[in-house]
């Protein structure tokens, strides 16, 4: 991959001690190219200020339980939204 890192990533992989790159198994070499194989795939990714692309999710009743009301991320178009990602159990 031909894809030049932000300065900001060449100075973590300047920074990293040989001691912490032998306990992960890498090499400087290869942490570049995880970097840059990062960057590669969110080329396509959502930037910062970017509308966030719209999606469709069922609502849960007040004890979690499935609806089958479907609502989208569109119908709440300038309305304060919090999207958290993740698992809770």
């Amino acid at each position: 991959m031909d894809i030049e890192l932000p300065q900001e990533m060449e100075n973590r992989i300047a920074a990293i001690s040989d001691e912490e790159l032998a306990f992960r198994g890498w090499t400087r070499d290869g942490m570049r190219e995880g970097y840059r194989k990062r960057l590669a795939d969110d080329v396509n990714s959502p930037q910062p200020g970017d509308l966030a692309p719209d999606f469709r999710l069922e609502r849960l009743g007040p004890a979690g339980e499935r609806t089958g009301e479907q609502m989208t991320l569109s119908s709440l178009r300038g309305k304060p939204v919090g999207l958290i990602f993740g698992s809770y159990t």
